[in-house]
């Protein structure tokens, strides 16, 4: 079934590549991209000059608009996909015409290509240190293990393994706040009518606005609605650290005395910014042509994310709905933030790293305000949140130091009458000035000493074992009446009772929602009371364990290497590889340097567009006459190290990604970097377990109680990435995005051996309207599954939480995206005998307590999982958690450790799915369908770990679709128009479609 996106009525910008894809047609012609070694074993591809011919042409912009875009990819202009499949042919036959002058009359591309296969059991051997392919699969992994554990809320904290802070919010009378809002604006209308005539003429409006819901009465409440939630955020962040303060019992009254600090001087940046005596214009400034509001920015709620030392909301853990009491509530994870390295940023702390960033003679503030339009908003940011947290008279190594004189120093005064002024200036020389200035005090009064002071207070109270009490903060949500228009006669112009903010920029109202002690406020619009709740919770060892062994399957599988080597690595290829039969693309890797002075956006998106739409033809013609199933893995070598990568090896490891999602819907394929400055033992069979981690897996359980009797399970994985969108437009389904996903078959012997292997991957391209509804590709995946045995089918995708408080919100399924109903009828079918469990996952942190004997944790007991995730409605029920126990990197970098959790949906499809199906397969604690389930789904976990020695389940088995290093978001790249997003793997997607047909 073939998706065809067509321009439609919508408002998103149209794309026309036609002269980019003509030019690289041209350039084709008069180059030989293809070499064959000397006894033609190895095929050298250049697609490396090409690409950067092309972009030194002149190239006509694809974009037929730049206005209020954020991505364009796909929405092709209806004359332009048209001609868009002549146009990726026409590459394609040029390309093959060159590959086959060069193969000459014998043998055929199909031919040639099965010679360069070679059987993968011919690299295994035993492992040592050096580079190749060679590896140990018939290394066997006995004794592998999983643990039970237990939540426990009457044990003592001294014998818990786990410590986990848990974060409740819980908002009230939420059905109550249209009619507030309605009381409150009549009660303005009270204040300000200046006679009957008036009243009766302001209630008119009032009545016209309450009845339209294009009106600002509607779009003010969906401001409260959907981004209340992220200030509630905020305010936990600031009561956690209050929880912390409260609870904890030390001697180190210097580091406590830096927490109550900390606190003090966030609730002053509160206290400033939401001033009453200040117009909004006072907070205006500028850097670098950049222009923020201080009062606006400081008003959103991820804004003290920048500091070294903070708490981090992290993990949806569940949220319901009380309809008849107006209820909502909100559960997350907590951990702190305490001053780690920026890893993929140089390896500097948090702290470091952004006085960089301040720093106008760093290099890295210089590189950013050339590349980025928008940095100098980052300096403001960060110069206004470091001064009011860390500025300072006081020298901790000064022999007459008092600690207790951090709490006497006041930010604000000096802010107003020394910072403020400078930066409301227009002299960047001054402010530049300044920044250095403020860096210099930082440094003569020991700020990083009292960062690290802070950080290891923390952490202490953090790992003491007492159980800390449970702390509730009741709290008051509340729009400032500052929100409302105060002209009367422009209230009659205008037909609206609010300031245009409400219309214009709905960011800019968060600083009109308050978040506050609770108590009756007369000078609120409207309120609703609302609640924080901090819980301790332990979970502790049980003496239930099981143990099972893992192997590697690798019989009459064919291998196909593929690598991506920069000029500068040839010498360790030629060392590691060459004898081998491959296929070799080499490339500069100084393409892309920031420092390149020949290179801008225009003609880094050209080289990047270019680059990948050739690679991913050549293996196209390359793959599309051998059999499917073919193993291919693809090695990248590196020059650059992780805290200074090459950016065209960067490129180069993220669009070797994408390009093993594409072809692994009919092959195997993955993807590996070595970096050839840090070769040795354990780099190099780490870097192979990687390499080798998507090939079929074995498993079969020492006890042979414990094999599941289930003989099939499917696993599909799915999620989405937009492609085309505007800025301006919030509605999520007038968007393009790009659908990816993976299939995994797990199927059981009679003799008990399970096979676990990935079937397939899947992409393709819809309206985000179809996208939730009726994706075809998807509907075809079950179908073709159902056709090869599959009956039960676990069905995953991120959790569609919501983030909204149900103000607005009308369809109680609207939100739940690849999870609604209308997806899953479509999937089911009228097939009576299909079972599909619709389930979702988040990570959430946790504290180790002591040393572990094992390194797999997991619970499955529902009853205690209510404890983590209570829902009264008992739609979201929490089933099934695993942790791995691993601490990786230095002892110091990881302080916490990540729990997976599983949940999945009750009372949602019961006009389509059997809830007792999914109360069999997931909940019910007595169900032996539901232990073979989370047998098979935990092998699932173990089957993904990369490492080659102390196995253990991988925590996250779906990070190559779902989160931040998802290969579709590794896929992205900007466009010709700087901060416009290009999604590569979209485009590649509709190259892909092109070629099937």
């Amino acid at each position: 079934m073939v998706n065809v996106l067509s321009q439609g009525d919508n408002e998103l910008v149209t794309l026309d590549y036609s002269d980019l894809l003509q030019k690289i047609t041209q350039i084709l012609k008069n180059n030989n991209i293809f070499k064959l070694s000397e006894n033609s074993d190895r095929l050298l591809i250049d697609i490396d000059e090409v690409a950067n011919q092309v972009a030194n042409l002149q190239i006509q912009n694809p974009l037929t608009s730049a206005i209020g875009v954020r991505s364009a990819t796909i929405n092709f202009t209806p004359q332009f996909r048209e001609k868009f499949p002549k146009l990726i042919r026409n590459i394609r036959d040029c390309l093959r015409q060159s590959l086959e002058s060069n193969l000459g009359q014998n043998p055929s591309i199909g031919e040639f290509v099965n010679s360069l296969i070679t059987p993968l059991e011919q690299f295994q051997g035993n492992q040592n240190q050096k580079l190749g392919f060679t590896f140990a699969f018939n290394k066997q992994f006995p004794n592998l293990q999983k643990q039970k554990l237990i939540l426990d809320r009457q044990s003592p904290g001294s014998g818990s393994l786990l410590k986990f802070h848990k974060l409740t919010i819980r908002v009230q009378n939420t059905n109550q706040f249209t009619q507030q809002l309605r009381q409150g604006l009549e009660n303005y209308i009270e204040q300000i009518a200046e006679s009957e005539t008036e009243s009766e003429d302001l209630n008119d409006i009032l009545a016209g606005m309450v009845r339209s819901d294009r009106s600002d009465f509607h779009r003010l409440q969906r401001i409260v609605d959907t981004e209340t939630l992220g200030k509630l955020k905020k305010e936990a962040k600031i009561r956690y650290l209050e929880y912390l303060r409260d609870n904890c019992e030390t001697t180190d009254k210097v580091g406590k005395i830096y927490l109550q600090d900390l606190i003090r001087r966030l609730r002053l940046i509160e206290t400033y910014i939401n001033d009453p005596t200040k117009a909004d214009d006072y907070y205006e400034v500028n850097y670098a042509n950049t222009r923020i509001n201080y009062r606006e920015v400081f008003s959103r709620s991820e804004v003290l994310d920048a500091l070294p030392i903070i708490t981090i909301v992290a993990g949806n853990l569940g949220e319901s709905t009380d309809k008849n009491q107006g209820g909502r509530e909100f559960i997350f994870g907590l951990k702190m933030k305490l001053n780690n390295a920026v890893q993929a940023l140089g390896g500097d702390d948090v702290f470091d790293y952004n006085l960089t960033l301040i720093d106008p003679t760093s290099k890295k503030h210089q590189e950013e305000l050339k590349s980025k339009q928008n940095f100098g908003a980052k300096v403001l940011r960060l110069a206004f949140l470091y001064y009011f947290v860390f500025a300072s008279r006081s020298n901790p190594e000064a022999e007459d130091y008092n600690p207790n004189s951090e709490l006497e120093y006041d930010p604000v005064s000096v802010f107003d009458q020394k910072v403020l002024p400078i930066l409301r200036s227009s002299d960047d020389g001054e402010k530049n000035k300044l920044f250095l200035k403020l860096l210099e005090g930082f440094a003569k009064y020991k700020a990083k000493l009292k960062v690290n002071k802070l950080k290891q207070f923390l952490k202490d109270i953090i790992e003491k074992q007492t159980i800390l009490p449970t702390r509730n903060y009741p709290i008051q949500i509340g729009v400032r009446n500052g929100i409302l228009e105060r002209d009367i006669d422009s209230i009659f112009s205008k037909q609206t009772f609010f300031d245009d903010v409400v219309a214009t920029n709905h960011k800019e109202c968060l600083r009109f929602i308050s978040i506050g002690e609770s108590y009756i406020d007369e000078t609120a619009l409207c309120q609703l009371p609302a609640n924080i709740t901090i819980e301790d919770i332990r979970y502790f060892t049980s003496q239930e364990s099981q143990e099972f062994k893992m192997g590697y399957e690798i019989k009459d599988i064919g291998t196909l290497p593929i690598l991506w080597v920069p000029e500068t690595c040839m010498k360790t290829y030629k060392d590691a590889f060459m004898q081998h039969k491959l296929i070799l693309f080499r490339y500069n890797n100084r393409r892309l340097d920031d420092d390149n002075k020949e290179l801008d956006s225009t003609k880094a998106f050209i080289y990047r567009f270019t680059f990948s739409l050739l690679g991913y033809l050549c293996l196209n013609i390359l793959l599309e006459s051998i059999p499917n199933s073919l193993f291919i893995p693809m090695v990248r070598l590196h020059e650059g190290d992780r805290k200074n990568p090459a950016p065209s090896e960067k490129f180069v490891a993220h669009f070797a990604k994408s390009l093993s999602h594409l072809l692994s819907e009919k092959h195997r394929v993955s993807s590996q970097g070595f970096r050839i400055h840090n070769l040795n033992k354990h780099s190099i069979n780490n870097g192979l377990s990687s390499l080798y981690s998507v090939l079929p897996k074995k498993f079969r359980f020492s006890d042979a109680s414990n094999t599941p009797n289930l003989k099939k399970l499917a696993i599909i994985v799915v999620s989405s990435l937009e492609s085309d969108a505007m800025r301006s437009n919030r509605n999520r389904f007038n968007r393009i995005s790009n659908l990816q996903g993976e299939v995994i078959g797990i199927n059981r012997r009679d003799n008990g051996i399970i096979d676990l292997e990935i079937l397939k991957t899947i992409s393709d391209n819809y309206h985000n309207e179809r996208l939730y509804r009726d994706p075809p590709i998807l509907l075809d995946t079950v179908n073709n599954l159902y056709e090869d045995g599959y009956r039960n089918f676990l069905y995953i995708a991120q959790a569609p939480y919501t983030s909204t408080l149900n103000i607005t919100q009308t369809d109680e399924n609207e939100g739940l995206y690849f999870m609604s109903p209308k997806l899953i009828e479509e999937l089911k079918g009228n097939r009576q005998d299909i079972k599909i469990y619709p389930i979702f996952f988040d990570k959430y942190y946790v504290r180790r307590s002591r040393n572990l004997h094992s390194s797999s944790f997991y619970i499955q007991d529902t009853r205690q999982l209510y404890d983590l995730a209570e829902d009264p409605s008992q739609k979201v029920v929490m089933f099934f958690n695993l942790f791995n126990g691993i601490t990786v990197g230095k002892n110091e970098e990881r302080f916490y450790n990540g729990v997976i959790s599983y949940s999945t949906l009750l009372k949602v499809y019961s006009d389509i799915l059997n809830d007792k199906d999914i109360m069999m397969g997931l909940i019910d604690d007595d169900s032996t369908l539901k232990n073979d389930i989370l047998q098979y789904l935990t092998l699932f976990h173990f089957s993904r770990f990369e490492k080659d020695s102390n196995i253990s389940l991988k925590l996250d088995p779906y990070q190559n679709i779902i989160g931040e290093e998802a290969f579709s978001k590794l896929s992205v790249f900007n466009h010709i128009r700087g901060e416009i997003e290009f999604n590569s793997l979209a485009f590649l997607t509709e190259v892909k479609q092109v070629l099937n047909v």
